[in-house]
């Protein structure tokens, strides 16, 4: 478990895949306060692969970020159709 500003310090300047391990909501965003690095990535076109693959709390963040926040969109809600 590391704070945001610890990963900033061991990866400058770079794409980092992450899991979400402390976060709150914040006007509407998603504030995240602690992570677990998976892994460094070396370049964009590993990012985008490794985009595929994340889920749940896992995302990819860039280090050039003081704080890593995100807005949070709610999926709509879909009805079933009735013939």
């Amino acid at each position: 478990m590391m704070r945001w500003s610890e990963v900033r310090s061991l990866y400058p300047n770079q794409f980092v895949y992450v899991e979400d391990l402390d976060s709150r909501m914040e006007d509407g965003k998603l504030v995240v306060e602690e992570v677990a690095v998976i892994r460094a990535l070396a370049d964009s076109p590993e990012a985008l692969d490794a985009m595929k693959t994340a889920k749940d709390r896992r995302f990819i963040y860039h280090t050039s970020h003081e704080r890593v926040v995100m807005d949070v969109i709610a999926k709509p809600l879909v009805r079933g159709m009735t013939p």
